[in-house]
Formats: C-alpha cells, sequence, structure tokens
C-alpha cells in the first residue's frame, strides 16, 4: 500500500494545551482515502513522538503475526510500541493536540521542530534537533555509503 512521503523541516511551537499548528504543506500530502484523517502519535525509537498516517499505522500494525499467547519479547514490544499510541485528529485550523504524556516522557518543551522521515513525522524540541542535524552532516559522508546512496549536494535546509 503507497502512503504519503513526509519531508521537510518545520519550526513551530506548541501553546499552552498542547496544540500543534500541522503546516497546511504536510495536510496536503495527507489524501484522506489513501492515508487516513488522522494520525498516530507513538514514541519512536529515538525516543521522539513520531507521526504516522493513520492507514499506514495501522497496517504496520497488523503484519506481526497475531497469537493469542505472543512470546516475551512479544508482549514487551507490543506494551512499549502500544500502550503510548495515540489517535489524534487535526482540527480545522490544521492543530492537532499532542498528549501531555507523550510530552513528558520525550522531554519535548514548547518550541519544536516537525521533520518529515519518509514514511513518518518527527517532532524534535528544537535545540536537540539543531543539534542532531548538525551531527548527521558532520557524518553525511559516512551516512551515505553505510546506506549506499549516490554522492549528492548537501541538503538545503527548508524554514
Amino acid at each position: 500500500m503507497q502512503h504519503a512521503i513526509l519531508f521537510g523541516e518545520h519550526e513551530l511551537t506548541i501553546d499552552d494545551k498542547n496544540r500543534l499548528l500541522v503546516p497546511a504543506e504536510v495536510r496536503k500530502a495527507i489524501d484522506p482515502q489513501r492515508d487516513g484523517e488522522a494520525f498516530f502519535l507513538v514514541v519512536g525509537e529515538n525516543h521522539k513522538i513520531w507521526f504516522y498516517a493513520e492507514k499506514n499505522y495501522q497496517t504496520m500494525a497488523m503484519q506481526p503475526e497475531a497469537s493469542l499467547i505472543p512470546d516475551a519479547n512479544r508482549l514487551a514490544f507490543d506494551q512499549l510500541y502500544f500502550a503510548l499510541a495515540s489517535r489524534v485528529e487535526w482540527d480545522k485550523q490544521g492543530r492537532l493536540v499532542v498528549p501531555d504524556k507523550l510530552m513528558r516522557r520525550t522531554n519535548t518543551g514548547r518550541d519544536v521542530t516537525l521533520v518529515g522521515v519518509r514514511d513518518h513525522l518527527e517532532l524534535w524540541n528544537r535545540a536537540e534537533w539543531e543539534k542532531q542535524f548538525d551531527e548527521l552532516q558532520a557524518r553525511a559522508p559516512q551516512i551515505r555509503e553505510s546506506v549506499k546512496l549516490p554522492q549528492s549536494p548537501a541538503p538545503a535546509r527548508a524554514l
């Protein structure tokens, strides 16, 4: 199943009610028929809040073999990745509410950068993202080599 390709870097602010304005360009990339009308928010491998389009998340969630009695590792994985998952829809102004528990557990803060990462978005504390971006830039040749991508110019930064 195809899904939206999510990209870009968006500097945003989360308001006092934990509302985040989803940029118009991101909302336009989400096709309700193909992707659903909401995001699932989860804590990703890097301990950041990851946003998956609804149907993409549901497809990924159904891929592992289901079992009435999962082994200990499968149970631990499901507890870790599904317990904090939240389905959120944006309102008419394009805002969605980031659950307070996710904000606390990921130490996100109010000044954030929303980063497109192909099949999902990641919500970073802005200062942490700047540090991460600098580290990624410094390692770019090694990263390209490790994933066997052709040499290309450094990516331009969208604001």
